[in-house]
């Protein structure tokens, strides 16, 4: 493995919706998704890693590297709302733009919609794309803080994120930069550009990321082009699991559920100066450990108090998982937890017909992925140890919970 000599570039690939299993280095046989597998096959593919159950909170979570409670956004926020992501959290983009990055967004912003939460106000020198889900309204397309587009052809979004990534690219190659682009597809309506629509054995959910596939190539051909690929770290992931169509390969749940299948996402990185080639992760990662995964790549301290861990090591095929407990929440209620092997829900999950009684529910993860049998009555010294874990730690989180006049 080559050592880079300078700050690597570094592009965060995020889809809305898409589930663990969509992709071709996840097993989908139907799923043409060629560019994405390059970069698991170049690079490395995680098989555990973990978000939170729902769009603004999860996108919170990548940004900040802390819980999306720590930092006031539990829920889904709407156009109207009045609370956003606040000045005293550090993004990705405000670290690295302090360490000297250049810094760039596409897509799909979703942490408030008020001038004081865009995110040219979050460390981004740059902004093209929507403030919120493509399903709500207004729905109006920014170029940084001004409207560019009134009416929005949602269609073309994928291809124009794209381009607008590949030009922020070529006009500062010569430098560190940082990339996000947060696609709006596969969220719902889906949309496609008739060069794509058809094109699918996974009907018209399956054009949108066959679409995002190949604009992913275009980007990693602008890298090529450039003299900057093998400098450059790329990675791929979900925000969160699948909502009405989409693969989640054999584990249990969807969006809104803190089920493997609402917060387990695909996630694959590429750095040839930094990842080993075919690499695969088994231990247990969490988005928000981006934040301090790319400053310690970059060279440049994180923010004090975040909750995420660094994974670089986990990245260059090393070590073991930096955490100890990681808390899954559904808005400001902790509703799970995951240490080591095990898994304990203290709350039925969204649409479950279950009798109070049946909770606490304990499942052994490596022996029952798919969390269908409750070993609670096994183990009760884990389901005791593990229900300790989540008061303390709900007892820590208590004076952040603030008051939402909204919800």
């Amino acid at each position: 493995m080559k050592k880079s000599v300078r700050q690597p570039n570094i592009i965060l690939i995020v889809m809305d919706d898409m589930g663990y299993g969509d992709t071709e280095c996840y097993g989908h046989s139907a799923m043409r998704t060629p560019c994405m597998k390059q970069i698991a096959d170049e690079g490395i593919r995680f098989t555990h890693m973990y978000t939170a159950p729902t769009c603004s909170p999860a996108r919170a979570q990548i940004l900040t590297g802390c819980y999306a409670q720590r930092v006031g956004i539990p829920r889904v926020l709407f156009p109207d709302d009045i609370i956003g992501l606040r000045p005293e959290f550090p993004t990705i983009a405000t670290c690295l733009r302090e360490a000297g990055y250049a810094t760039f967004m596409a897509g799909k912003w979703h942490l408030g919609s008020q001038p004081e939460h865009f995110p040219t106000r979050h460390g981004f020198d740059h902004y093209y794309g929507l403030l919120y889900s493509n399903d709500m309204t207004p729905l109006h397309l920014y170029r940084d803080e001004t409207v560019e587009e009134a009416t929005v052809n949602q269609a073309a979004l994928t291809r124009r994120y794209s381009e607008e990534t590949i030009a922020f690219i070529e006009q500062h190659h010569d430098r560190p930069f940082f990339c996000y682009l947060a696609h709006t597809m596969p969220h719902v309506p889906l949309a496609v550009e008739d060069e794509f629509r058809g094109r699918s054995e996974c009907g018209l959910y399956g054009d949108t990321i066959e679409c995002m596939d190949h604009y992913i190539g275009q980007i990693m051909q602008t890298l090529e082009a450039n003299g900057i690929a093998d400098d450059t770290l790329i990675c791929v992931t979900s925000d969160n699991g699948p909502w009405y169509e989409g693969r989640v390969s054999g584990i249990r749940g969807r969006k809104f559920d803190v089920y493997e299948g609402g917060i387990r996402v695909p996630f694959a990185a590429r750095w040839p100066n930094g990842i080993p080639a075919g690499s695969n992760c088994t231990e247990t990662a969490h988005l928000m450990d981006l934040l301090p995964t790319f400053m310690q790549l970059a060279g440049a301290q994180p923010p004090e108090k975040i909750d995420g861990l660094s994974i670089a090591e986990l990245m260059q095929g090393q070590g073991n998982t930096p955490h100890d407990c990681l808390y899954l929440y559904r808005g400001n209620d902790l509703d799970a937890v995951i240490r080591g092997q095990w898994k304990l829900h203290l709350k039925c999950q969204r649409g479950e017909y279950m009798n109070s009684n049946e909770y606490p529910k304990l499942h052994d993860l490596r022996a029952d992925p798919d969390e269908s049998y409750c070993l609670a009555s096994r183990y009760p010294e884990v389901v005791q140890e593990l229900t300790e874990c989540i008061k303390a730690f709900d007892q820590q989180m208590q004076p952040y919970y603030v008051h939402d006049p909204q919800s």
